[in-house]
């Protein structure tokens, strides 16, 4: 259920215990000066060991302190449960605290967080003793508005695997005695039998016959090495599973001590192929849990000014997890200066100009708070990690660009609390448990180009694009009118038939080559496309090859009379690694071709709705070639669809605008606002047009000053966008 909140929060990580006590006071009311109204603190940096550093004896001066500063100035804190980085004092207690690798490796402390097994009965004890201390002192504080829920849950400890090590030779965990215990029991629970599970677990030539359940553990080899992929499929969603009962655990301990509590927990990124599936959280799973499901995000981590769509693709994923769930969307952690590199940094040289566009792409993507990580830079972090203010607490450009937003926000307060973006008519969907078999076969790599490149196409041709889960298809929040299939390979018969009743209640179905591979087992389909899917699509697989690198068998012919290749300026259209061809039934239409005359393209009617197959990648191939020809070509198959755009953008430098700016609209009621942002180096010459709105005024909330416009056809008015700038208009 989504929160809304009086005011609309926004403000920064402070840690108290990291500077001089006597400019606590000092920075927090240059925060309230800024207009900051929430602090977050204690989730990590200055978290448990700074308040009990003994065991038993918790010290509360500091944290009282910030307490009472923090009400004095009307700001609001946002507490840490500490679960993220317990006290190295309890290894003392409980020696088999740290997460095993794979490899029989303790996972090491002194580094970033995650390095306790969430399945250790000692963490949980400590947890819930700590929690109840924190929750009996600060529960009713007037100051305090809720509570985060550990850390990044799980991200942290795949990118230090990343950097420190071989990926795949120490990137999965955890295998320790407590989580082979309960795993032996999840199974058990799962399959009932030990000859049920024998069957499951088959796979020569590597698989074992079991005789007893304490004779289970969990696999070590993925099967890209030869092992075992329906015992990798079962640990790999125990270990997601465990990450969200860890999650949940924590939720019930905060609601059992008084339901009015409010809970938070800030997940991070979402399939990244340098991390893969190793300990990612299931998003979907952890953001139906607590009251508010936050991402974080650092966009100069993945350099947005060389790849402006990224922050687009972070935030679309992130909106969607939390409106599929019913939750308000936050971002508890917003990159605030330069960044990354240690000795040899910045990596990216955060500034006021960035700190802006951040804030407005945030905005746009339905984000109800925005803090900045963090306030002040600290000098006990050599790796660059940039603050609104400089070691002294003088404020910089970022502090003074951040006090901009806030004065905007506050201009018209109440729109942005309740405004949201569209409802969007394009979904792509997304399954952990595709990404878990895609990654223990060495193949994440792919489904990662196919996302991005869908995602990427359809961004550059300015739809509004949002993520589907299986478990929500046929949900009221599933009103999509298009659905995508990037490399789906994992596809259970359930899922297989939840999306062919959207297809036959009217929507359109797009996949691409070797769609539905496996099954929920990770066992080969008997037929592609998998799980009963040649009915709906009308075509069997018959023949599959693999062209490594371009060439004429997995090349489209452009027909100008074709709708789906109106306007291109191209003869060829490259696909992607796949060529398959199919059996077809005789109610199939092809809607392109390959070179040599087979289908490329077809389709088939089905109830209300359409399936539209692809018999290559072109999703990986925009990723790959970034051909203006395919983007064309996937703004013709929307309108194909009956896709209809939310803002409809003309400049003339269009090719510019579309890799570098990026629009959104927000509305509630009769207000609209149009967020627009440049994120390239030129300046941006935009004709704007909003569809179906007539509004009586248009205003530049940052100059104030008012926007000239027409209403021909819709809301439309023209801007020029210095670079790296960005602004917001209001349409009232």
């Amino acid at each position: 259920m989504k929160i809304r909140m009086p005011y609309f929060p926004v403000g920064s990580s402070y840690y108290p215990p990291t500077h001089d006590s006597g400019d606590w006071a000092r920075d927090i009311h240059n925060m309230r000066a800024a207009g900051f109204n929430m602090m977050r603190t204690a989730e990590l940096i200055s978290s448990w060991d700074y308040i009990e550093p003994r065991r038993g004896q918790p010290e509360w001066a500091w944290l009282d302190h910030t307490f009472e500063l923090a009400a004095a100035h009307d700001i609001q804190i946002v507490l840490g449960t500490g679960s993220c980085n317990p006290p190295i004092w309890m290894l003392e207690h409980y020696p088999d605290l740290q997460r095993v690798s794979r490899e029989g490796m303790k996972y090491p402390t002194n580094t970033v967080w995650g390095w306790a097994c969430v399945n250790n009965p000692g963490l949980q004890n400590e947890v819930t003793r700590y929690l109840s201390l924190l929750l009996e002192r600060y529960s009713q504080h007037p100051a305090l508005y809720c509570w985060q829920i550990d850390n990044q849950i799980g991200h942290m400890t795949a990118f230090t695997e990343a950097e420190h090590s071989h990926p795949r030779r120490y990137g999965y965990w955890c295998y320790c005695d407590h989580c082979t215990r309960l795993f032996r029991e999840y199974v058990r629970a799962k399959y009932g039998d030990i000859d049920t599970l024998n069957h499951a677990w088959s796979w020569d030539p590597t698989h074992y016959r079991y005789d007893d359940w304490h004779q289970i553990t969990p696999p070590r080899s993925m099967p890209a090495e030869w092992g075992n992929n329906t015992a990798w499929l079962d640990f790999r969603i125990f270990v997601q599973q465990s990450i969200a009962d860890f999650v949940r655990f924590q939720h019930n301990l905060i609601k059992k001590h008084d339901d009015t509590q409010i809970t938070m927990h800030n997940l991070y990124d979402c399939m990244r192929p340098d991390l893969g599936a190793r300990n990612e959280p299931n998003h979907w799973d952890i953001g139906g849990i607590t009251d508010i499901i936050g991402h974080d995000i650092y966009p100069s981590e993945h350099d947005f000014r060389k790849d402006p769509a990224f922050s687009s693709w972070f935030f679309d994923f992130a909106y969607s997890v939390a409106r599929h769930n019913d939750k308000t969307m936050w971002v508890p952690e917003l990159e605030s200066g330069p960044i990354g590199g240690f000795s040899a940094g910045p990596n990216f040289a955060t500034t006021g100009r960035d700190i802006k566009r951040f804030n407005i792409n945030c905005i746009g993507h339905g984000a109800k708070c925005m803090l900045y990580q963090g306030y002040r830079d600290w000098n006990f972090l050599p790796l660059t990690w940039g603050a609104l203010v400089d070691f002294h607490g003088e404020p910089t450009e970022r502090y003074h660009a951040a006090a901009e937003i806030c004065r905007v926000i506050r201009s018209h307060e109440d729109f942005f609390l309740d405004a949201l973006p569209p409802a969007a008519q394009i979904a792509v969907y997304h399954s952990h448990e595709n990404v878990i078999v895609l990654d223990g076969q060495a193949n994440e790599k792919f489904l990662y180009r196919a996302l991005r490149g869908t995602h990427t196409a359809l961004w550059e041709a300015g739809y509004t694009i949002q993520f589907v889960e299986p478990r929500f298809l046929n949900t009221a929040t599933a009103d999509y009118r298009v659905i995508f299939l990037p490399f789906v390979m994992h596809l259970p018969q359930a899922h297989a038939d939840a999306l062919t009743r959207y297809v036959e209640n009217g929507g359109t179905l797009i996949g691409c080559a070797k769609l539905g591979h496996v099954d929920e087992r990770g066992w080969v389909w008997n037929d592609r496309p998998g799980a009963g899917l040649t009915a709906l699509f009308g075509a069997k697989e018959t023949y599959i090859e693999v062209q490594r690198e371009p060439h004429d068998r997995i090349t489209l012919v452009v027909n100008p009379e074709n709708p789906l290749f109106a306007g291109i300026d191209a003869e060829r259209i490259a696909g992607y690694w796949h060529r398959e061809e199919f059996d077809l039934q005789d109610d199939v239409e092809v809607l392109a071709h390959f070179v040599d005359g087979t289908p490329a393209i077809i389709r088939r009617q089905h109830g209300k709705g359409q399936a539209i197959l692809m018999a290559t990648h072109l999703d990986m191939a925009f990723w790959e070639y970034r051909d203006p020809a395919l983007r064309q070509f996937f703004d013709n198959l929307m309108r194909y669809c009956g896709v209809q755009k939310d803002v409809l953008l003309d400049s003339p430098q269009m090719d510019y605008a579309r890799h570098y700016v990026d629009t959104h609209l927000l509305t509630h009621e009769s207000q609209h606002a149009v967020l627009v942002n440049n994120h390239g180096t030129g300046t941006a010459d935009l004709t704007i047009t909003i569809p179906g709105i007539n509004p009586a005024r248009a205003t530049d909330l940052f100059s104030g000053a008012g926007v000239p416009f027409t209403t021909d056809g819709g809301a439309r008015f023209s801007i020029q966008l210095p670079p790296e700038d960005g602004t917001i208009i209001m349409l009232e």
